[in-house]
């Protein structure tokens, strides 16, 4: 199952995913409201949507040519659709020009609201907020009905699912039913309705599942993504209202949002960094290294990754794109620090890619994020089973070499499973770190392939990183062999 669903949502990028669930949603509220089952005018839902589009992307590319940068249409597009199922869907003027509002604030917020090249608020809430705020719009969450929850909350899994997110959509949903309910038991009501109620009437897994989800304005590590999940519950479930100046505040799911994207920032702001081109060199005739080096020490954990920022005519996929580093952090500390991102590079990649093999050296990006808990065990006496699909061998290379200069005696068995038949991408910085590194066939990743492999497997903690179908199967074997304590890293492609 596991397997299938990579599979299916692999195939696109993430951004293509959201449009696509949410065009699923408003797809829904057209059909719902032309049945009479939700209280949605199809054509006041369908004109909001084209006004509220041709806003944010036309101000997208107005604010993207005054700050001479390739504008990211998709992601504008998933702004406004986003837009479209919390503002009233109605084709009154004063409805169309407050949509309108929305998009274009929307939109400018990514330029104006930014932190080493990425927005800081999400961009959806911040428009719709704001123009609240001017009296233009109101958050009305049109979508948060019965009827609509589960396409709703179809969409919000996948998402969440595909960015291995389910569990912080689930610190928010837990905690916004239990306090919301618990506040409407206490007006007398049964708790038997007052829960379910709470899931039913609320955007609750809307707002988890395809807001508060994204990548962009989420903080690095997992700790720090619950306390964002629950700042936003504590703020969406807990009313209050108080004048500012000639404005009203007070409780809504937008303002809890942006409250929870600041707190998000708060933690995990760090200087800026960029990275210089030294040189590159074929790992295999589909797979490059490239060395950098940072424009400070960069400091980060073994099998963390980067995302780096290149400008450059994108594809869908955008201009920022993440990569495990393969060098120990020892190297980015050093004397003369170097950061190695190992990479597929096949012939007609990515656009990123592409512009990437394309750089001379000297060529300068800029590192937007550094991020990941996919770690070793702090005990080195831990033994481990590192099963990497492909490229996915990155972090382990890592890890690896990083504890073999820290002097540790890590007892560690690597299971290769290559993308190209006789590809042995770092295979000499393995063993060279005391590893022992067997190969399997993709067919040959099953609980007695693993057992023949690795006899003590049940000893071990597991450990995979690869592409989503490589790990879903590993996953699945490890765990059949008897490897303790599975741990997943996996590319997301957002």
């Amino acid at each position: 199952m596991r397997t299938a669903v990579d599979a299916l949502t692999g195939r696109a990028s993430m951004y293509r995913l959201a449009t696509i669930t949410l065009a699923g949603v408003l797809a829904m509220g057209l059909l719902l409201g032309s049945l009479g089952i939700v209280g949605v005018d199809p054509v006041g839902l369908a004109g909001t949507l084209g006004v509220v589009g041709v806003a944010t992307l036309g101000a997208n590319e107005v604010a993207a040519r005054l700050a001479r940068v390739v504008p990211h249409r998709e992601s504008s597009v998933i702004t406004a659709l986003i837009i479209a199922c919390i503002v009233p869907p109605s084709i009154a003027t004063a409805d169309l020009v407050g949509a309108a509002a929305a998009g274009v604030i929307a939109a400018l917020s990514k330029y104006l609201l930014v932190w080493r090249g990425r927005h800081l608020l999400n961009p959806a809430a911040t428009g719709v907020w704001v123009a609240g705020l001017l009296g233009l719009t109101v958050g009305v969450w049109w979508i948060a009905t019965p009827a609509m929850l589960p396409v709703v909350a179809l969409g919000a899994i996948l998402l969440l699912d595909r960015t291995r997110r389910l569990d912080v959509g689930l610190v928010l949903v837990t905690l916004v039913v239990a306090i919301v309910g618990a506040r409407i038991t206490a007006t007398g009501s049964a708790a038997l309705d007052a829960f379910p109620s709470v899931l039913l009437l609320y955007p609750v897994v809307f707002l988890g599942g395809f807001m508060l989800s994204e990548p962009l304005t989420l903080p690095p590590r997992r700790w720090q993504q619950w306390l964002t999940a629950a700042v936003v519950a504590l703020v969406f479930s807990l009313p209050f209202s108080f004048a500012l100046g000639p404005v009203a505040i007070y409780t809504s799911p937008e303002l809890a949002l942006l409250v929870g994207n600041v707190v998000a920032f708060a933690v995990s702001r760090r200087p800026g960094l960029s990275l210089r081109l030294l040189d590159s060199a074929r790992l295999s005739p589909t797979a490059t290294e490239f060395r950098f080096a940072p424009s400070r020490p960069l400091r980060f954990e073994a099998g963390q990754w980067l995302e780096l920022h290149l400008p450059h005519p994108a594809d869908v996929r955008g201009t920022r794109r993440v990569f495990s580093i393969a060098s120990p952090p020892a190297a980015a500390t050093a004397e003369q620090p170097v950061v190695a991102l190992g990479m597929r590079t096949p012939a007609g990649g990515s656009s990123f890619k592409r512009a990437l093999l394309a750089l001379e050296p000297g060529a300068r990006l800029r590192v937007t994020q550094v991020s990941g808990d996919f770690v070793l065990p702090r005990d080195a006496s831990m033994p481990l089973v590192l099963v990497a699909g492909g490229i996915g061998v990155t972090p382990f290379a890592s890890q690896l070499a990083e504890a073999f200069h820290a002097g540790e005696s890590r007892d560690a068995v690597v299971v290769i499973v290559p993308s190209v038949e006789g590809e042995q991408l770092y295979r000499e910085v393995l063993e060279s770190a005391g590893a022992r590194v067997v190969e399997l066939d993709r067919g040959s990743l099953t609980r007695d392939g693993l057992r023949a492999a690795v006899p003590d497997i049940a000893d071990r903690r597991g450990f995979v990183s690869g592409p989503p179908a490589i790990v879903a199967a590993a996953r699945s074997a490890l765990r059949a062999a008897g490897a303790r304590r599975v741990r997943t890293d996996y590319f997301v492609g957002y």
